[in-house]
């Protein structure tokens, strides 16, 4: 049931490219590299912020 309203929330949210996202790193309280390291496998260009942070925290070293 989670999963389903995770997608409902990204699919509302606005979709930035990878790009757009490391350039807002401060946004997200991340430096520019740790963005990028955390979409460095992202399969499309681009991501909604729930999906951004969760990568950002898994980058991190979070558990999931």
């Amino acid at each position: 049931m989670k999963a389903k309203t995770e997608r409902k929330r990204d699919s509302a949210e606005l979709a930035r490219t990878k790009e757009e996202w490391i350039e807002s790193a401060a946004t997200l309280n991340a430096e520019r590299f740790e963005v990028a390291g955390a979409l460095f496998d992202l399969a499309t260009e681009k991501a909604g912020e729930t999906e951004v942070r969760r990568r950002l925290k898994q980058y991190r070293g979070g558990a999931e």
